[in-house]
């Protein structure tokens, strides 16, 4: 185990000793949150809707021009909401940049517990079981699509909690 996620595989394991069903649920919980937390408070949502005014006015009158033909007026348009687009990307890889240290010190962890090490014949943890079988997947989910589940369900809960 890595020198950065020592101390917190440490620091989770009462967590660890719940069920795996459970555990997962607890940092998938977290992790969004956290992530959710970030991105509302590093980017400035008055820049943003005003960027997209912006996008939205910029693109009117591109498919305007393109309506008219009128190339000179296409290519005037095309590099504003290219510049525009820009300035939306800028804002939001702040968040982007910080989410994904939280990601990269808590997912490792997950794995290392959960995930197997076929060289050493540990196999994957099986976190559930469905009642159905799924193409590509099979009849049982491990720790990262169970992760994947819980975080895109409370992500969309949380994010009209805090008004996002």
């Amino acid at each position: 185990m890595g020198k950065i996620t020592e101390p917190i595989a440490k620091a989770a394991s009462p967590v660890f000793g719940l069920d795996p069903i459970v555990t997962i649920f607890i940092f998938s919980a977290f992790l969004t949150i956290v992530i959710a937390l970030i991105n509302k408070f590093a980017v400035n949502r008055k820049v943003m809707k005003e960027i997209k005014t912006k996008m939205t006015e910029v693109k009117e009158n591109l498919s305007k021009a393109q309506k008219d033909k009128n190339t000179e007026e296409v290519n005037k348009y095309m590099g504003e909401y290219m510049k525009i687009n820009g300035e939306f990307m800028k804002q939001q890889f702040k968040s982007l940049l910080i989410s994904i240290v939280f990601i990269m010190l808590f997912l490792p962890v997950l794995n290392l517990k959960y995930g197997g090490d076929k060289q050493n014949g540990i196999y994957p943890v099986i976190v559930a079981q469905l009642p159905f079988s799924l193409p590509f997947i099979g009849n049982s989910i491990g720790w990262l699509f169970w992760y994947i589940i819980v975080s895109l369900s409370i992500s969309v809960a949380f994010k009209k909690i805090i008004g996002e």
